[in-house]
C-alpha cells in the first residue's frame, strides 16, 4: 500500500511525458537523424542514393558552400532580434510609466485598447499589415501621397523591407513588455519616491538611480525570452515578407530571411531535407544556449 501511494504522483505526470515524448522528443531525435543524411528530392529513397553522410551538412553549413548565407543569415536574425527586443523594451517602458500615473483619467481604457495587438491572433495582425504595407495599395502609401510624399517600397526594397518587419514585431510585441513593466512598477514602495522627493531629486534622477535598478531584475529573464522568442519567430517573417525581397548574388535567402525561414524555404521549396535539418539542429542550440542563459539568470531550477 506505502509504495502505491508513492507512484502515485509518477501515475499523474506519466501523460504528460508520454505526449513530450511524442509530439517533442520523437520529431526531434528524428530531425537530428535527417541531419546527418543526404535526404533531398532527388534522394528519397534508398534506391536514389539515400544514405548516411556524417557530419557533411553540418560542414556544409559552418565552412562548405553555405557559410556565407549562413553568416549573412544569422548575422540579420541577430539583428532583428535585438532591434525588435529594444524598441519593444523601450515602447513598452514608455506607455507603462505613462499608465502608472495615478493621476491620469481613463487609465483602463488605455490599457485595454494597448492591449489590443497582442490580444488579436498575430497571423491576422502581421496579414494586416501586409495590406497596410503594400506599395501599390497600402494604406501606408496612400497617406505618404495625400501628404505629397512618395510612396515607399516597404516590402520589396531590402532595406525598406527590414525596416518592415522589425515595425510589425514592435507592434506585436510592445503590449507584452508594458504589462510585464507596469505591473514591476506597481509592485515599487510608493514611501521611495517619496522619500526621493522629500530629499529633492529630480524626476530623471529618480528614474534612472530608482526606477530602472528596481525594473532590472523582473526584466532581464523577459528580455532574454523575448530575445529567444524573436529569433525563432517563423510568423512574423513569413506571413509579412516569405523572407524576401531577393538580394543580388544573395542566394536563396532573401534580405529578411532569419534562420528558421531559411530553413523552411530549404526543406519545403528547394526539398534539401537533410541540409534543413542540420539548420533546424542548429537552431535548436542556439535556442537552447539562450533557454541556459535565462534559467541562470533567473534562477528558475534554484532549489528552495
Amino acid at each position: 500500500m506505502e509504495r502505491r501511494e508513492r507512484l502515485y504522483p509518477y501515475w499523474f505526470i506519466l501523460p504528460a511525458l508520454i505526449s513530450t515524448f511524442i509530439v517533442t522528443l520523437l520529431p526531434t531525435l528524428y530531425t537530428i537523424y535527417l541531419s546527418f543524411s543526404n535526404w533531398s528530392l532527388y534522394h528519397f529513397t534508398r534506391a536514389q542514393g539515400l544514405r548516411f553522410v556524417g557530419l557533411q551538412n553540418y560542414r556544409e553549413i559552418l565552412a562548405g558552400a553555405e557559410v556565407a548565407t549562413f553568416l549573412r543569415v544569422f548575422a540579420w536574425t541577430i539583428v532583428w532580434s535585438a532591434t525588435s527586443v529594444f524598441f519593444s523594451l523601450v515602447v513598452g517602458l514608455l506607455f507603462a510609466l505613462v499608465l502608472n500615473r495615478k493621476d491620469l483619467t481613463g487609465r483602463s481604457l488605455y490599457r485595454t485598447l494597448l492591449i489590443v495587438p497582442w490580444a488579436m491572433p498575430s497571423f491576422i495582425t502581421v496579414l494586416m499589415w501586409g495590406g497596410l504595407l503594400n506599395s501599390q495599395f497600402g494604406a501606408m502609401n496612400r497617406l505618404l501621397v495625400a501628404c505629397g510624399l512618395h510612396g515607399v517600397d516597404w516590402l520589396s526594397d531590402p532595406g525598406w523591407a527590414r525596416f518592415s518587419v522589425v515595425l510589425v514585431n514592435v507592434w506585436l510585441s510592445f503590449p507584452f513588455m508594458m504589462s510585464i513593466i507596469l505591473g514591476a512598477l506597481q509592485s515599487i514602495p510608493g514611501d521611495m519616491y517619496e522619500a526621493a522627493a522629500i530629499d529633492g531629486a529630480k524626476k530623471i534622477t529618480v528614474f534612472w538611480r530608482l526606477t530602472v535598478p528596481m525594473l532590472r531584475n523582473a526584466m532581464v529573464p523577459v528580455v532574454i525570452t523575448s530575445f529567444a522568442f524573436a529569433f525563432n519567430n517563423f510568423i512574423g517573417i513569413y506571413l509579412l515578407t516569405a523572407g524576401g525581397p531577393p538580394l543580388p548574388g544573395g542566394g536563396s535567402a532573401g534580405a529578411t530571411d532569419i534562420l528558421i525561414s531559411y530553413t523552411f524555404k530549404l526543406g519545403f521549396s528547394l526539398s534539401r531535407y537533410g541540409l534543413a535539418s542540420a539548420y533546424a539542429v542548429v537552431i535548436f542550440f542556439l535556442i537552447g544556449i539562450l533557454s541556459f542563459i535565462n534559467s541562470s539568470l533567473s534562477g528558475a531550477f534554484n532549489e528552495g
